[in-house]
């Protein structure tokens, strides 16, 4: 692949970069992705799941993790990657990925859809605004230019986190957006566009959907068969990444792009089925960090990688792990302050509760993100009834 160049539309103003959302759904468990290798209760309470800690005597051990900080250490006391992230560790080796331990919303809500919707709503109570955090961003921000493509999920659907934002757009597959040339030719588009005017019901939505159709086809970006034939992982994941890299480095000047990364409940047997995961998860974000330019087009794009809430300590009776409170986030760019675990660690001492406890509230690291890398923000609008702890560039 082909650094690219140009990770920002020409109209995009230098102090907004291109936010990719990625929302792991299923409550990720982030004591396996991240290990905390020093904490002996860490190994106390996950017998019989927990990663081997690095191996000084024997480094390419493929099943031990791979250590981020003082490896050499007579007495460990570090964290180490889930050895499936073993590709992201160049990008947190160049600078460009930090990792945010013990982070999330504290909302005490341990039910997936209700829990995703509250984080999504950037609020702790089920009172409060229905829209979105990062559409009452956008709403807050004014637009760059007129795209259709200002805010886009990659997915069937417009998810909570973009409502309040001016005519989202959702669209599961690229390729397959769009009228064909016999469509185009017969001028059954035209007819829509007559057909939707105002001041009928949703016809918001269906001119932004006709005139996404005429800018994308405009656009003219080149079909992908198979994600594999542009160097991502044949994934779901792996696929949506690479047509946000498509958007990106086309003459669309998108500014959001919103995926679903699914499949993170791991109630049983976290061993197996979270090396998948995490290795999918891993594939991804290097090819798509690898596609941009990590001295290029990453410069311009900030990701985040979050999720609803993280799991308990201690392993369950069928090797998984339950519902819990704090788990990881994942930041990357040339933006972000990388190569570092930005954690309070808070400690794997079981006491009256299994939860890995929130020291980090996450909506601290969003709204630093927002404030520095995507043009400022209000945080009452954003975040309302929230007030932000003092930081000095702790994330970015």
């Amino acid at each position: 692949m082909t650094e690219n160049t140009i990770a920002a539309h020409p109209d995009i103003p230098d102090d907004r970069d291109i936010l990719v959302c990625i929302f792991q759904r299923g409550a990720a468990d982030g004591l396996n992705a991240l290990v905390p290798y020093f904490d002996s209760d860490y190994y106390a309470h996950r017998t019989s799941i927990a990663v081997p800690a690095p191996d000084p005597l024997d480094p390419l051990n493929l099943n031990n993790g791979i250590p981020l900080t003082n490896y050499f250490d007579t007495v460990p006391n570090g964290y180490a990657l889930h050895p499936a992230l073993q590709l992201m560790e160049q990008v947190y080796l160049d600078g460009n990925l930090a990792l945010v331990h013990a982070t999330g919303v504290p909302h005490q809500i341990r039910s997936h859809f209700s829990a995703q919707n509250l984080i999504e709503r950037g609020v702790i109570e089920k009172t409060g605004p229905s829209t979105g955090w990062l559409g009452r961003h956008l709403a807050f921000s004014s637009p760059a230019t007129g795209s259709a493509f200002r805010a886009i999920s990659i997915s069937g659907n417009v998810p909570v986190a973009l409502g309040g934002a001016i005519e989202p757009l959702a669209i599961d597959n690229l390729n397959d957006f769009g009228f064909d040339q016999g469509i185009l030719d017969s001028g059954y588009p035209q007819v829509l566009t007559d057909l939707f005017r105002n001041p009928i019901p949703f016809s918001g939505p269906a001119e932004a959907a006709l005139a996404a159709m005429d800018e994308l086809q405009a656009a003219n970006i080149p079909p992908v068969n198979q994600p594999s034939d542009a160097g991502y992982p044949n994934t779901v994941l792996g696929g949506k990444l690479l047509q946000a890299a498509q958007l990106i480095k086309s003459n669309i000047p998108v500014e959001v792009v919103c995926i679903d990364s699914d499949g993170w409940d791991h109630h049983e047997n976290l061993p197996t089925y979270i090396s998948p995961s995490l290795t999918e998860l891993a594939a991804a974000l290097r090819a798509f960090y690898d596609d941009m330019g990590p001295t290029t087009g990453m410069q311009r794009i900030t990701v985040l990688v979050y999720t609803e809430f993280g799991r308990r300590i201690r392993q369950n009776g069928s090797l998984g792990t339950d519902h819990g409170t704090a788990s990881l986030a994942y930041l990357m760019g040339g933006g972000v302050n990388g190569g570092q675990v930005i954690s309070d660690w808070p400690g794997l001492d079981i006491g009256q509760n299994e939860d890995l406890q929130i020291t980090t509230d996450l909506r601290t690291v969003i709204t630093e993100m927002l404030d520095k890398r995507l043009g400022g923000t209000d945080v009452g609008t954003v975040f309302p009834g929230f007030t932000v702890p003092t930081y000095v560039n702790a994330f970015i």
